[in-house]
């Protein structure tokens, strides 16, 4: 009688320690589950390139002419004309062994010291008003016109191809910050072939 009866206690007590043990395991699950859901930050989802287009705070504006300029040494400027007077553009500074590679360029980033040319990209809004001017330049070196200009907060720029050929152009997932003091958003896809700036 008294094991049968202490049989039963030690019974009932695993019972109700294996259902508090469950009750707190549950517990801790849903407030995981409901922490995740809530309270962690989703980042926001990479802006879909479209082609031939740049694409500027969420408005789509078509490619709808590029040209370059030969600044000699394999030094290029490249424009993709986004309104009919040529007034509004993204200017893209590469170097043909530096940067028309294929590769991905850490906008980012500066660029190690050397004697070479830096990546350059700016955005032209209108006469005279400049959206964002950037620059793989080192922090310590200014610009040639004496300026020292600043990277992107995020994104890739890869160039490939031959500016008398055929050319591609892609900026992904750019986060900068213009001279408005605002962050703005930027892609940009082209492919296709450039004319020779006329001066």
């Amino acid at each position: 009688m008294i094991k049968n009866m202490t049989t039963k206690q030690f019974s009932a007590t695993v019972a109700k320690a294996a259902f508090a043990l469950a009750t707190v395991v549950m517990m801790s699950m849903a407030f995981t589950a409901c922490s995740s859901d809530n309270d962690d930050p989703k980042p926001d989802p990479e802006p879909e390139l479209k082609a031939n287009t740049v694409t500027l705070d969420g408005v789509e504006k078509p490619v709808l002419s590029a040209e370059y300029d030969d600044k000699g040494y394999g030094n290029y400027y490249l424009f993709l004309n986004l309104d009919a007077k040529g007034e509004e553009y993204l200017t893209v500074g590469v170097n043909k062994m530096l940067h028309i590679t294929g590769s991905a360029i850490d906008l980012a980033k500066k660029e190690p010291e050397r004697d070479g040319p830096y990546w350059l990209l700016s955005y032209i809004m209108s006469k005279n008003k400049n959206l964002f001017t950037t620059e793989g330049r080192p922090s310590n070196i200014p610009h040639p016109d004496g300026n020292f200009y600043p990277v992107f907060v995020s994104g890739t720029l890869t160039v490939i191809g031959d500016v008398e050929g055929t050319m591609k152009i892609v900026l992904k997932n750019g986060r900068v910050k213009g001279e408005d003091g605002k962050e703005h958003t930027i892609t940009a896809s082209y492919s296709g072939t450039m004319t020779k700036l006329k001066k």
